[in-house]
């Protein structure tokens, strides 16, 4: 857990150990999330809801006194590393991405084990053991399969080119768990690297890889296997956010999606936040992104006071700049 703790942190900016928390369990305000984007910790969002607190804060206060960790008034700095240090903070800053697929991780992968059993079976034989039994699984197989009756070679040229794009380490780790006639996948834990076969960096590699292959295929929704895969990726997305976001696309005003909607400001506030964070596109040209220029570098380690008078305008209008200036967006 050292290690993991350690990778929390920075070497050059202090960091609150309370937001991280809260980050690391999936506390879904504005407020954190946008901490965490500002700060390239969104990926752990809700990597660890069961983190224990009292853990939590103990851990740290043992960095503090072995001097792996400062802390002030501002927060925490990293001070030393432990063996490993750089490789584990590259995956876990860099590869993760619990705040867009960390609800559905699992079950997106078990989806594609039992796609890819029954497409390599295809024309072989039909009398095997399914890696999934359950028709969370198995319904959305056989719609694919009763839609596309090539899903053998549609499924294998597909997987084919997402493999080609991971690191081969990645590849040869998610492939390793497929199931065909003449190869039995294995679990996970049976193909972890030695290096993070500890807690919890063995649950946080298998994620990282699992995030690493949707993000692939979400890039590609022509693709057969995004369309198996959309359900679970759907379901990962904040779905009161999305009203409100289908709403400002049409046109609406904060004021009439809070009509509409009958909602709150700050509830219409969080849904764009929140949408601003997820997507790079975000249309930033519905508010003064003039005032870009204006905005100090690295705003975000300002106080809002301080932001607000300088560019006089509102909580939204500066927190989405923000959100555009750490993208390296310019107006």
């Amino acid at each position: 857990m050292d290690s993991f703790i350690l990778a929390l942190f920075s070497d050059t900016d202090k960091l609150r150990p309370s937001t991280l928390y809260q980050i690391l369990i999936g506390k879904r305000t504005s407020s954190v999330l946008s901490y965490a984007f500002f700060y390239d910790r969104l990926g752990l969002f809700q990597a660890m809801p069961q983190l224990n607190e009292r853990e939590y804060q103990q851990t740290i206060a043992d960095l503090i006194q072995q001097g792996m960790l400062s802390r002030d008034s501002d927060g925490l700095l990293l001070k030393r590393t432990v063996a490993n240090y750089e490789q584990s903070r590259e995956m876990l800053l860099h590869q993760m991405d619990y705040f867009r697929y960390g609800r559905t991780t699992e079950e997106a992968w078990r989806f594609v084990r039992l796609l890819v059993q029954a497409a390599a079976y295809q024309g072989v034989t039909n009398q095997y053991i399914p890696v999934e039994n359950t028709p969370l699984y198995t319904e959305p197989v056989r719609r694919l399969i009763h839609q596309y009756p090539e899903i053998k070679k549609i499924t294998h040229r597909e997987l084919s080119a997402v493999f080609d794009q991971l690191p081969a380490e990645v590849a040869d780790f998610l492939a390793g768990t497929l199931s065909g006639p003449d190869l039995l996948g294995q679990a996970f834990f049976q193909l972890l690297p030695e290096s993070v076969q500890g807690k919890p960096w063995d649950n946080l590699y298998v994620g990282a890889a699992i995030h690493q292959f949707l993000a692939l295929v979400e890039k590609e929704p022509q693709m057969v296997l995004f369309q198996g895969l959309s359900p679970f990726l759907n379901r990962n997305l904040n779905q009161s956010m999305l009203e409100s976001r289908a709403l400002f696309l049409q046109g609406a005003s904060v004021e009439q999606i809070m009509e509409k909607r009958r909602i709150k400001r700050g509830t219409v506030n969080d849904h764009l936040i929140e949408w601003a964070l997820l997507d790079p596109t975000f249309p930033y040209q519905r508010f003064d992104t003039a005032l870009l220029n204006k905005l100090p570098a690295t705003s975000w380690k300002n106080s809002y006071q301080e932001l607000q008078e300088l560019l006089a305008t509102d909580f939204l209008t500066i927190r989405l700049l923000q959100i555009a200036q750490k993208r390296g967006i310019r107006c």
